[in-house]
C-alpha cells in the first residue's frame, strides 16, 4: 500500500522553482532540490515484504490454574535477506481474557536474522481459549510504503485452563472396606503387621511355620490391614460465593469446582468411597436439590454425574467481592448473611446425606459467616472436616477488609478442629496441600 506523505513536499518545490525564475535566483532553485529528493525517495522505494518474518508464540504455564497468571511470550524474527525498517505487531488476545501486564503490541527494526520478542501477562477464567493469528505491519524507512498481513505464528495457539492437583490431606478414617489407606491395625492384608498366638480356625496359610521349626509353639501371622475411606466433597456454589477479584479473575466457586472435580477424581483412583454435593445449586440432571448430590452407590454414572453437579457449580453470574465494594465505599458494617438466611435448610439436607463417620472435604472461598457454622455442625457430628478455601478478595483497602474478615473465619474454622487450606491465586494447589500436611494440621 501507497502512503501519500510528501504532497506538501511538491508543493513546496514547485514554489520554490518559481520564485527562483521569477526572481532570477538561483539559490532558490537549488533549495528546491531538497523537497524533490523526498517526493523521489517516496515515488522509488518498494513495498517492505512480512512474508520473510516468522513468528512463533510461548505460553507459561500451558494448563494454568484458574486465575495464575500466563506469561505469554511473542518472538518474530527476520528470516529473508533484507532489513526491515519498521516492524509492528499485535497478538491476537482472546476476547475473554484481560492483560494485567505488558502489551500485545510490540514493533521496531529488524534487521536480517535478529528477532524482537515481547511478553505480556494475562489471567484466565475456567476454559479453553483460542488465540487469533498475529497482525503484523511493515514500512519502509521513509514510511511511504506499507504492507499489512496476518500470520498463524508456531507454538502454541490454544491453551486450557484448568486445576492439577496430585493429592488432597486424608485422615486415617476409614471404613470396614479394603482399600489403599493403611491402618494401625492388624488382619489380612500384605503388610507384616505383628504376630500372635494361634488361635482355632486361623487360616493355615497365615501361621508362622518358620517359628514352630524353631520352638515348637504354633502362632498366626497378621498383616497391616488396608481400608478405604469415605469422604464426602463439597463446593459450595451459593451466591456469596461466585466473587472475583476483577472482571477478569475466576470466581471462588469456580476454583472450588476445579479443585472438587478433580479432588473426586484423585480419591476414587485411590479405591476410596467418594460422596459429591454442590451447595447452592440443584441438581443438573435429577432437578432435585439444592444441595445436588451424588452417592457413593451410583457406582458406574458416579463419574459423569458428579462431573455434570461441579460444571453446573463452576457457572453462574460473576460479581466483584460485593463485601470488599461496600468497605472502599465506606459501608464495611454492612451485615452479613447468617446461616439461617443463607441455605439452613439446605444444610440440614446435606448432613442427612452423609453416613456416619464420612470425612468432609468441603471447597469454599470461606466469604460469609454460614460456612463456618456449616462446618460447626459438622464437627458436632464428629464429621473430620477439611476445608479448601481459594482467595478472592482484590488488592483494594476494601479488599484487604474483606480479607481480614475472612482470616478470622479461617481461624474460627481452625479452633472448630478443621484443616483449611489457604489456596492463593499464585500458589498451585498441590503445592498449598503439601504446606498443609507439613503443618501437622489433622
Amino acid at each position: 500500500m501507497r502512503v501519500e506523505r510528501f504532497r506538501s513536499m511538491r508543493a513546496y518545490a514547485i514554489i520554490l522553482i518559481a520564485a527562483g525564475i521569477v526572481t532570477a535566483t538561483p539559490m532558490l532553485v537549488i533549495a528546491a532540490t531538497l523537497p524533490l529528493v523526498f517526493v523521489l525517495q517516496g515515488a522509488v522505494a518498494r513495498s517492505p515484504s512480512v512474508e520473510q518474518v516468522r513468528v512463533r508464540r510461548d505460553l507459561d504455564p500451558e494448563t494454568p490454574l484458574p486465575g495464575q497468571p500466563v506469561e505469554v511470550t511473542l518472538t518474530v524474527e527476520n528470516v529473508g535477506d533484507g532489513a526491515i525498517p519498521d516492524l509492528r505487531f499485535v497478538d491476537g488476545v482472546p476476547d475473554e481474557l484481560g492483560v494485567t501486564a505488558g502489551s500485545p503490541i510490540g514493533g521496531g527494526s529488524l534487521r536480517s536474522g535478529a528477532s524482537l520478542s515481547q511478553t505480556y501477562t494475562l489471567v484466565a477464567d475456567r476454559g479453553v481459549y483460542q488465540f487469533d493469528p498475529v497482525t503484523l505491519r511493515a514500512r519502509n524507512l521513509s514510511g511511504t510504503r506499507r504492507s499489512t498481513e496476518t500470520v498463524e505464528p508456531s507454538g502454541e495457539d490454544r491453551f486450557e485452563c484448568r486445576v492439577a492437583i496430585e493429592d488432597v490431606p486424608i485422615r486415617q478414617d476409614t471404613t470396614a472396606y479394603a482399600g489403599q489407606l493403611a491402618t494401625d491395625t492388624g488382619g489380612p492384608g500384605i503388610e507384616f503387621y505383628a504376630t500372635r498366638e494361634y488361635q482355632p480356625g486361623d487360616p493355615v496359610k497365615r501361621i508362622d511355620w518358620n517359628q514352630y521349626a524353631r520352638t515348637g509353639s504354633l502362632s498366626t501371622v497378621e498383616y497391616r490391614e488396608q481400608r478405604v475411606a469415605h469422604i464426602a466433597v463439597i463446593t459450595d456454589s451459593r451466591p456469596p460465593a461466585h466473587v472475583a477479584a476483577t472482571q477478569t479473575q475466576p470466581t471462588g466457586a469456580t476454583l472450588s469446582a476445579y479443585a472438587a472435580t478433580l479432588a473426586v477424581e484423585v480419591l476414587a483412583g485411590e479405591g476410596h468411597h467418594v460422596s459429591a454435593g454442590a451447595l447452592g445449586i440443584a441438581d443438573p440432571e435429577t432437578g432435585t436439590g439444592p444441595p445436588a448430590w451424588v452417592g457413593v452407590e451410583e457406582r458406574a454414572s458416579f463419574a459423569a454425574h458428579a462431573g455434570a453437579v461441579f460444571n453446573a457449580a463452576a457457572t453462574g453470574t460473576k460479581t466483584t467481592d460485593q463485601r470488599a465494594t461496600a468497605a472502599d465505599a465506606g459501608a464495611a458494617g454492612t451485615d452479613q448473611p447468617t446461616a439461617a438466611a443463607d441455605g439452613g435448610r439446605q444444610f440440614q439436607r446435606l448432613r442427612a446425606q452423609l453416613p456416619a463417620g464420612a470425612q468432609v472435604l468441603l471447597c469454599s472461598p470461606v466469604t460469609d459467616d454460614a460456612v463456618v457454622d456449616l462446618v460447626e455442625q459438622l464437627r458436632a457430628e464428629d464429621h473430620a472436616v477439611t476445608v479448601l478455601s481459594p482467595q478472592t478478595a482484590p488488592g483494594t483497602v476494601g479488599g484487604r477488609v474483606a480479607a481480614v474478615e475472612r482470616a478470622g473465619r479461617i481461624d474460627q474454622l481452625r479452633m472448630l478442629g478443621a484443616a483449611v487450606v489457604d489456596w492463593s491465586r499464585e500458589e498451585k494447589l498441590p503445592i498449598a496441600l503439601a504446606r498443609t500436611l507439613e503443618t501437622g494440621v489433622r
